[in-house]
């Protein structure tokens, strides 16, 4: 008789559709991109209503109060428009106080007494997100603003639902909720859990943030960083012991980079933002295997995962040692991702790697020495950010992460806007005198790597994810399954993945155990996430979501255990 336990195994339907998809984490979200391509809008119209509105459904995950990537491709044009959040100019080196602890939270970063850097006023960058949003509206949207903005005002004024998930997150930060009262006043309505009932279905109602919104769709970026609202959310911030002020506010600018950073994988092109972000990242994990033939090994087999993780490896290794904001460090971004360098990196890898994952040196292939050279900052062991995905019947696509950081960001809503600030200091190492050390004005290494994949014909695949340090491994493995495997979207999401961003390798416990007998033999070392969390979606693991373009339509997948919803026409 059979002793082993029976698993269930729960996967979501992937979505299909004639001519546009749009995939985000949660169905109103969805929908919202859906109503703008209705009404004749295309991917940027869409893309830019679900962000606003994901903001409004999936407060703990993003909002304006925080700041992301959005890759596109509009008719010839392409490029990235880069909106993170940055350090504000009252921000030093020695802002905070340390503790002495070596590392802590969920970055591992040097302790900081009270946690300031990681929730509280204190911990507030200067947010992005409206700028980018408007920026890429401005440029390639169809629609008037305020309409494109519509639905997330319709869902902050009259109210929605929360979904499990989004109660779990409520639930999961209650301790942040008891702190922080404007927080709690918000969230939950009358001090209770905002559940509902089949009388009234709208429970959540956020009808300071509708208000800002709107005053956004009718005054686009400007509305938000200058006037009443920028006053607003820094006086009350200020007066709580927080430095973001009114200047850092309205001298934020979005960047714009033509084509972003391009870069070959399997006969396509790939497009990831450049950078202090882990478009890089995930760059030189694919030049890297983008050297090995893994479709002629078995997929999750011994031989594609040790080239695989020792490849996100090496990667990581040069991501922690040079990557910084290029505008306050000296780094070889362009021998980083030379032909010669990925070359020299992949002879490295041979049979068994030991844990001989050491940092390189591209600056041979820069042709130069650097002009300064700072202490890495290098973490120890490593939640809230969203992604989302949108193609248009005219071949149009954006690829786009947004975030406040962890889950609620700081915790703090200034009194009377109903704007989760972001809690984008975090990112930032708070010992001075490293390389990325807080500087004022100054972007963090952040994790976020949306990406479109490109063939003659176009775009043929929009994917990305959310998971902090996760994410690089999580997409870079979503292009693998779909190029070299030729798994659809939704079976590549549900398959068996590994993760290189801690010192350990963790990986999905479905992997046949003399798989993972061989990775240690190879030098590897190991960790299965736990099988109760596999089967009950709360992983280690990031969260992706996909879009792929075929001839005979498209076809979307999102996280199995999240809220998400993908939807087309």
């Amino acid at each position: 008789m059979n002793s082993q336990p029976t698993v269930t195994r729960i996967s979501k339907e992937e979505a299909r559709a004639p001519s546009a998809m749009v995939a985000t984490k949660d169905r109103e979200a969805t929908r919202a991109g859906l109503e703008m391509l209705a009404q004749g809008g295309n991917a940027i119209d869409a893309a830019v209503a679900s962000c606003f509105a994901i903001g409004v459904v999936e407060p703990a995950s993003s909002g304006i109060g925080g700041g992301g990537y959005l890759v596109y491709q509009v008719g010839e044009q392409g490029g990235v428009i880069g909106f993170p959040m940055k350090g504000p100019l009252g921000a030093t080196p020695d802002m905070y106080e340390l503790t002495g602890e070596a590392a802590t939270g969920s970055f591992g970063w040097p302790g900081v007494v009270n946690d300031d850097n990681i929730e509280g006023f204190r911990s507030i960058a200067t947010p992005g997100a409206v700028a980018g949003l408007c920026e890429a509206h401005r440029r390639f949207g169809k629609l008037p603003l305020s309409e494109v903005v519509a639905p997330a005002v319709r869902l902050a004024r009259e109210g929605f639902v929360p979904n499990l998930f989004g109660l779990n997150q409520i639930g999961s930060t209650s301790g942040m909720l008891m702190r922080y009262d404007e927080l709690r006043r918000v969230l939950m309505p009358g001090g209770n859990m905002p559940m509902g009932d089949v009388v009234d279905r709208a429970v959540l109602k956020q009808p300071d943030l509708a208000d800002v919104l709107e005053a956004i769709g009718k005054g686009g970026a400007d509305a938000f960083y200058k006037g009443d609202i920028a006053k607003a959310i820094t006086s009350d911030i200020r007066q709580n012991g927080g430095i973001l002020s009114e200047d850092d506010m309205a001298s934020y600018e979005p960047i714009v980079w033509d084509n972003g950073l391009e870069f070959g994988y399997r006969g396509h092109t790939v497009r990831v933002p450049p950078f202090a972000c882990a478009g890089i990242t995930s760059a030189m994990t694919l030049k890297l295997l983008d050297g090995f033939d893994v479709a002629s090994m078995a997929h999750n087999s011994a031989d594609m995962l040790h080239a695989y993780i020792s490849c996100a490896r090496l990667a990581y290794a040069d991501r922690f040692q040079y990557l910084a904001d290029p505008a306050f460090a000296d780094v070889p971004w362009n021998g980083l991702v030379s032909d010669d360098y990925t070359e020299l990196r992949r002879a490295a890898i041979g049979d068994s790697m030991n844990g001989a994952f050491e940092a390189g040196n591209p600056w041979v292939q820069e042709g130069r020495e650097p002009t300064s050279v700072l202490p890495a900052s290098r973490p120890a062991e490593d939640k809230g950010t969203t992604h989302l995905c949108v193609t248009d019947s005219e071949g149009n696509a954006v690829s786009m992460t947004n975030t406040v950081m962890s889950g609620f960001g700081s915790g703090i809503i200034p009194k009377g806007t109903g704007v989760i600030m972001n809690n984008g200091m975090m990112w930032f190492d708070p010992a001075p005198g490293r390389i990325n050390s807080i500087a004022p004005g100054r972007l963090p290494l952040n994790n976020m790597t949306p990406a479109l994949v490109m063939n003659r014909d176009g775009v043929r695949m929009a994917v990305g994810a959310s998971g902090g340090r996760r994410i690089t491994n999580c997409v870079t493995q979503q292009i693998v399954k779909a190029l070299d495997f030729g798994m659809g979207p939704q079976e590549a999401i549900d398959s068996p993945r590994v993760d290189c961003s801690t010192p350990y390798t963790s990986i999905d416990p479905r992997l046949d155990a003399a798989v993972v007998e061989a990775l240690e033999k190879r030098g590897h070392q190991i960790r299965a996430i736990p099988e109760s969390f596999i089967s009950s979606g709360y992983t280690t693991f990031a969260s992706p979501v996909a879009i792929v373009r075929e001839a005979d339509g498209v076809r979307a997948g999102v996280d199995t255990f999240q809220a998400a919803y993908a939807e087309g026409l």
